[in-house]
């Protein structure tokens, strides 16, 4: 795995407080919508609104899209679709531990997840998420949806879980105005996974209004962008291409008159 320093990141976790509104001692919010910089903390995850990326279908590598409305919940597997998760599986897949790239901020090693949310509505653009787990396996082709009493599910080793024993008393609010950006950065320690499992299983369940969310991980592993990213490309390069034919023949035609 490869290890990357953060040092900006740092910066925006020392006053956290600011950001976090508490809305009892047992419940925390996290509202993502105030500003670029605003941050927060759960149950030791890092959350911020902004990193500074482009996001979208053709920039990211998404393992889960998932698409419901009033609530929605998925998993990535290889297995299926076993909740609101989206076709085809090129969008929702397994994610082998070993891909993702470490990142240290102020002297703790995290695992980087991105939520690129994006809401329907024509006045609502916010997405509210309610449930996030984080799970590792040998078996990256899961498909139950039975949840266990604490409100976790039987899909491995618990990694982080935003609301212990269940309920929805914590949550994240992001801004979800489209693909473009993330919406949400999550920073999870790397020591609250069983690194000898062999795939990471993201789960998470929120609020919106239709529109799809998907999620994507930081790895070491360079994207491959859709078809249809590249159609611009070959354009240019096809005009270039005839540009440069009809001069070669209009030379060749001077030559032999």
């Amino acid at each position: 795995m490869k290890t990357i320093k953060v040092t900006s990141v740092s910066a925006l976790f020392v006053a956290l407080a600011s950001f976090s509104v508490a809305t009892s001692a047992h419940a925390t919010v996290v509202d993502l919508t105030t500003s670029l910089s605003a941050s927060g903390t759960i149950n030791g995850a890092l959350f911020s609104a902004s990193d500074q990326q482009p996001a979208g279908t053709g920039f990211i590598d998404s393992f889960l899209r998932v698409q419901a409305s009033p609530t929605e919940q998925g998993y990535n597997t290889d297995g299926g679709f076993p909740f609101d998760d989206k076709n085809p599986h090129n969008f929702q897949h397994s994610v082998l531990l070993s891909s993702l790239s470490e990142f240290n901020i102020s002297g703790t090693e995290y695992f980087k997840f991105m939520l690129d949310a994006n809401q329907s509505s024509g006045s609502n653009h916010t997405f509210t998420m309610t449930q996030l787990q984080f799970y590792t396996s040998n078996n990256g082709a899961q498909t139950t949806t039975s949840f266990n009493a604490d409100g976790t599910l039987p899909l491995g080793h618990l990694a982080y879980n935003m609301n212990v024993g269940g309920g929805t008393a914590n949550s994240v609010i992001t801004t979800a105005t489209g693909s473009g950006k993330y919406d949400a950065i999550v920073y999870v320690p790397v020591s609250d996974f069983n690194l000898s499992d062999k795939y990471v299983i993201l789960y998470f369940a929120g609020q919106g209004n239709g529109g799809f969310e998907e999620w994507t991980a930081a790895t070491n592993v360079a994207p491959i962008p859709e078809a249809s990213a590249f159609f611009p490309v070959i354009g240019l390069l096809a005009a270039a291409f005839s540009t440069q034919f009809v001069r070669r023949r209009q030379l060749q035609q001077i030559r032999n008159s």
